[in-house]
């Protein structure tokens, strides 16, 4: 007695569950991507939707084929049941088997390239969603996602997690960068910055670029603690020069730090932050000032800016 073996029957069945469980699998990983990277801008649903778009047109085209391949299995087992029950004849046996090694030939090509489409989306969407995430310019985590970030560790704070700490750092005088040596040394100047905080801060949680001169870091520390951290990187960073082009510069930033307090919303962080920041700018630059929830108060001993 001659029977398909069940391995041929059940191609066409681990074939469509493969394409099915690649597809779950690749939706769970963009949906988590974005749900990482906040909310999207009309432009950002826009490319999203297209590549989307793309995805489902391939898809339903291979999951056809799986159908077709299943099919097609389907007719040829009734063909052998049928010539078992007839005369028996070798030829038509070897003809049937012979149409079902092509049709696995021809779903194993389409199952690769179906892997392949789906390797290359994938990458498409990982690294728009990481350039959504990131700036341009210095390469740092936008305001974007700071924002979502300093949501989750607030949300995170409140439930009884860990204390952290914001710290805004503003470059001082960085408008007379500009306006002397043009702005093409002073976006080096920022990334610059941005290299020194990326490799002076390594336990930091998050390195943001807040907005023009500004930055924003993140720090699993208490007020105290990260404040001095701060100040250790600021009188690091002064005390190099920065060669830009032809121009040598000495660079200092004032830096204002606080931490979550009663209010456990974000607003009062920040504005106590740039509260603190102010305060360092105002009084002569180049230092440390951070915010209590009371007040604001210099760290260490005021230093004169050159």
């Amino acid at each position: 007695m001659f029977q398909v073996p069940w391995q041929w029957m059940a191609v066409a069945g681990g074939a469509a569950g493969l394409l099915i469980a690649a597809a779950g699998w690749f939706g769970f990983r963009a949906a988590k991507t974005r749900y990482a990277s906040g909310m999207f801008s009309s432009e950002d649903r826009d490319r999203i939707r297209h590549l989307l778009l793309s995805l489902g047109s391939w898809t339903s085209e291979y999951s056809g084929n799986v159908s077709q391949y299943q099919d097609q299995l389907g007719r040829l087992e009734k063909a052998v049941r049928d010539q078992k029950a007839s005369d028996g004849s070798d030829d038509r046996m070897l003809i049937l088997l012979s149409q079902i090694m092509n049709s696995n030939d021809e779903l194993q090509s389409r199952l690769e390239a179906a892997e392949r489409q789906l390797d290359k989306q994938t990458r498409q969407i990982e690294s728009y969603l990481t350039e959504a995430r990131t700036d341009g310019l210095t390469g740092l985590a936008n305001r974007r996602a700071f924002d979502q970030k300093i949501d989750e560790l607030l949300a995170t704070y409140r439930r009884g997690g860990r204390a952290f700490s914001l710290a805004l750092i503003d470059i001082d005088r960085f408008k007379s960068i500009n306006d002397t040596h043009g702005h093409q040394i002073g976006d080096q100047v920022l990334q610059h910055l941005a290299s020194s905080l990326n490799h002076g801060l390594p336990s930091a949680i998050m390195v943001a670029r807040f907005g023009g001169e500004e930055f924003a870091v993140l720090l699993d520390v208490p007020l105290k603690m990260a404040s001095e951290k701060m100040n250790e990187f600021r009188r690091h960073f002064a005390s190099e020069r920065i060669e830009v082009g032809n121009v040598s510069l000495q660079v200092t930033m004032s830096i204002g730090v606080s931490e979550p307090r009663d209010d456990m919303v974000v607003a009062p962080l920040v504005r106590r932050a740039d509260e603190a920041l102010y305060a360092a700018k105002n009084t002569g630059r180049n230092r440390v000032y951070f915010h209590d929830g009371r007040h604001t108060a210099l760290l260490g001993a005021p230093e004169i800016v050159h």
